[in-house]
């Protein structure tokens, strides 16, 4: 998802730092996608809401993720701090097929 989306928002004209900063929230919410899915697919979109790059990635699993207490030696349990760090505005809504989510990131410009 990370050479996706900066392959996408290069050429879509976006700066440096906007790319960086969604390249960064891309690989969080794609690896919580791939956490929830347990080998099974996944899918991801990119597009422009507002002028601002939207970053979304659906999983199978209809479980929410939720924040964790992660320690300072923890490997796992910061990916939606970072994600709220860097979105504008990030959700999770119900698939439109009804099975599984959707997590969303809007991208500050």
């Amino acid at each position: 998802m990370r050479e996706l989306v900066r392959y996408a928002l290069t050429n879509w004209d976006y700066p440096r730092a906007t790319i960086d900063d969604s390249v960064l929230v891309a690989s969080e919410i794609a690896t919580n996608a791939v956490r929830a899915a347990r080998g099974r697919p996944i899918r991801v979109r990119i597009a422009v809401q507002d002028g601002a790059p939207l970053l979304e990635c659906w999983d199978p699993d209809p479980e929410l993720p939720r924040p964790r207490e992660a320690g300072p030696d923890a490997i796992h349990g910061r990916g939606l701090a970072i994600i709220s760090a860097y979105a504008k505005d990030a959700g999770v809504r119900p698939s439109a097929t009804g099975v599984g989510k959707v997590f969303w990131a809007l991208m500050p410009l």
